[in-house]
């Protein structure tokens, strides 16, 4: 027997607080003319695509929405034919207005009520995970911030470069490619205060993104190989008191860094990065993507 197919997609849960009151939210649902169906945007994987990118490409695609990914959820898993299609879910904030136009794939949006969104979602796998999202509202853990840890990219190594101030090393060829790959996984979660140690390794790991998205980066001393315990942490509390933040820092300073957190060191590779999800500074969730 041939093993199964597995069709990697992903998608979201879009929301947003209704204009007409202040309480509750809205949930967005997308019709699809070939299934006559009502579910959560989603779509496959392109080659070498990591989820978060295609859940924002997806979202963007059949809604028109641009969208911060926040907190993940539950993968959800189903039967098509000749395999199985496991599609990764985040909840989803928009970023401005849609674009929506309609096409074959979706020729229409609803914004819904929760309530309204059980009665009109097609399929038992939706409702299961409307269902998680509502469990999230009730002690608004649905809405969170988020902070990214960044280890820089790949670079030059140490026996190979003759400078004499070892902040000034630069990324390796492959390190600079992981950079400019980095730009829609950072980008899938949109932070927007950037703070960077100086060393030239990290600003090269960041500035692509800073330069894709208009954002500054703030370099911060206390991000460089060397800093003590208590500068780690002061940054790190920093950074919280911003919504949406990244730390790009070294592969020495992330134990400090990670045990402000209350968490344990995951050992990021280069390139890699840490999402973490919070609530006032509480970990609700935590992601680990590499580019």
């Amino acid at each position: 027997m041939s093993p199964r197919k597995v069709v990697p997609a992903a998608g979201g849960v879009v929301w947003r607080k209704p204009s007409s009151r202040t309480d509750g939210l809205e949930i967005l649902l997308i019709h699809r003319p070939r299934y006559d169906d009502w579910t959560f945007p989603k779509g496959k994987a392109e080659a070498g695509e990591l989820p978060p990118v295609t859940a924002a490409r997806e979202i963007l695609e059949e809604t028109g929405f641009r969208v911060r990914l926040g907190r993940p959820l539950p993968k959800v898993s189903y039967q098509i034919a000749g395999g199985v299609k496991e599609v990764d879910y985040w909840m989803a904030k928009t970023r401005g207005s849609s674009s929506f136009e309609p096409t074959k794939e979706v020729d229409a949006l609803r914004w819904c009520t929760l309530r309204a969104a059980r009665k009109r979602l097609s399929y038992e796998h939706d409702i299961a995970l409307l269902d998680h999202v509502e469990d999230l509202i009730g002690p608004r853990q649905h809405a969170t911030h988020s902070l990214v840890l960044l280890r820089h990219a790949k670079a030059e190594q140490r026996k190979h470069f003759h400078g004499p101030d070892d902040r000034e090393r630069p990324l390796a060829p492959p390190g600079l490619t992981a950079a400019l790959r980095l730009i829609p996984v950072l980008d899938a979660f949109g932070p927007k205060r950037l703070f960077c140690s100086p060393a030239l390794r990290c600003r090269q790991s960041l500035e692509p993104y800073a330069e894709a998205t208009g954002r500054s980066m703030f370099l911060d001393d206390r991000l460089l190989e060397g800093t003590s315990p208590k500068a780690a942490r002061d940054a790190v509390r920093d950074a919280l008191a911003h919504k949406r933040s990244l730390l790009c820092s070294h592969r020495p300073v992330f134990p400090d860094l990670f045990a402000a957190l209350d968490l344990e060191d995951p050992e990021l590779s280069t390139g890699e990065a840490a999402i973490v999800h919070h609530r006032k500074g509480v970990v609700l969730a935590t992601e680990r993507w590499r580019a």
